[in-house]
């Protein structure tokens, strides 16, 4: 798969600008992906947000909402994207390779990429596809289209889960974990649902620490 020939970026559209987030439209051969954007000045490193099956920008808990005020203070930019075709694995996994393109096409050299339950398996697939991948972070993932978990390597691997997810089992995580290579760290959420709800303020701290360290 590659970004360049199945999904081609041909411009980008501001929609409107609110106390330095900017939502944008990327325009490519596909459709138009909207985005948040938080642009952090002279940045070269960002962080890319993906959600779950039926989109969204905000992520579990709030968490890529929380994140993105916060890095750009430390000097990362945060990019959240909302899908094109949500719950169609293919075009999610090209949506996520189109803004990792945007971001490289903005100076940004290095990138976390995140994402939650569908979307930890879209940016584990899309983690081993693109030079600007530096660390990928799954939350909650699901095992379906992550079967590349292995080629991710040596990029550091984050997998997070909370041990009462009732809609995808922790054990999820614990395979991915097993098939993954080094550098790879897993960390389970006593008693978290699938949203990780019962532990957002410390996956929000995990994560933030891990985005800071890793990219």
């Amino acid at each position: 798969m590659s970004e360049e020939i199945n999904l081609r970026i041909t411009g980008v559209e501001p929609a409107y600008e609110i106390a330095g987030v900017r939502k944008l439209a990327l325009q490519t051969t596909g459709g138009a992906i909207p985005v948040v954007f938080h642009a952090a000045p002279n940045a070269r490193r960002a962080a890319l947000c993906v959600s779950g099956a039926i989109g969204g920008y905000d992520g579990p808990s709030l968490l890529y909402a929380r994140l993105g005020p916060e890095l750009v203070r430390e000097g990362v930019s945060v990019a959240r994207i909302d899908y094109r075709a949500p719950n169609e694995f293919g075009e999610c996994v090209l949506d996520t390779l189109a803004a990792l393109s945007f971001l490289r096409g903005t100076e940004h050299q290095r990138v976390a990429l995140m994402g939650h339950s569908f979307g930890g398996a879209v940016a584990i697939n899309a983690g081993t596809l693109s030079p600007a991948v530096a660390t990928v972070i799954a939350l909650s993932s699901q095992l379906a289209g992550a079967h590349v978990i292995g080629d991710l390597a040596p990029r550091p691997l984050l997998l997070i889960h909370g041990t009462a997810d009732a809609i995808l089992s922790h054990e999820s995580s614990q395979v991915l974990f097993e098939r993954a290579k080094e550098p790879k760290e897993v960390k389970f959420f006593a008693g978290a649902d699938h949203r990780l709800s019962q532990a957002a303020d410390e996956v929000y701290e995990l994560v933030r620490r891990w985005v800071l360290e890793k990219t």
